[in-house]
């Protein structure tokens, strides 16, 4: 297996792991590792994410300086590059029409965050995004439960949670 389908297979391993953080942080947090439950779903609802939406971020493409010990220069510089992204991904959601919102993706042990988006989008249409922006994957919920659905990574659609 060639080292870059080596480093997709390890990042993807780790989004099943994710906790959703819904701003302000918090209203709610959906623990990806769990079933999603009847006080999930209610205050989905009342967010107005009671069907079909993704969530996805424009930082950090292909995880770039995800597990690595920044300087403090690279991290500065990476945070300047993923604010230019969040702005572009905000613009072009607006100009679009879609209905979004703030949402974190959170590592468990709450030493990585991505700053991201709930987005009502048909999923061909938010995995097209997803590309765009250099994302290895988005969060899908159909109505019921969440996926994992791959956008650059060509993997099949994973059911959250993992069993």
């Amino acid at each position: 297996m060639p080292d870059d389908e080596k480093l997709i297979d390890e990042k993807w391993k780790r989004y099943p792991q994710t906790i959703l953080e819904f701003a302000p942080p918090d209203r709610l947090r959906i623990d990806l590792r769990r079933p999603l439950g009847a006080p999930e779903r209610a205050i989905l609802a009342s967010l107005g994410l009671d069907r079909p939406f993704a969530v996805l971020t424009a930082e950090n493409p292909m995880g770039e300086n995800a597990e690595d010990e920044p300087t403090p220069e690279q991290e500065a510089e990476t945070e300047r590059r993923n604010a230019a992204r969040r702005t572009e991904l905000d613009a072009q959601l607006r100009k679009s029409g879609a209905e979004f919102q703030p949402c974190d993706g959170v590592a468990a042990d709450g030493e990585y965050r991505e700053h991201g988006v709930a987005v009502i989008l048909p999923r061909d249409q938010a995995v097209m995004l997803a590309r765009r922006f250099g994302q290895l994957a988005i969060f899908w919920f159909d109505g019921r439960a969440f996926m994992l659905v791959g956008a650059v990574a060509r993997k099949p659609p994973e059911k959250l949670p993992r069993r």
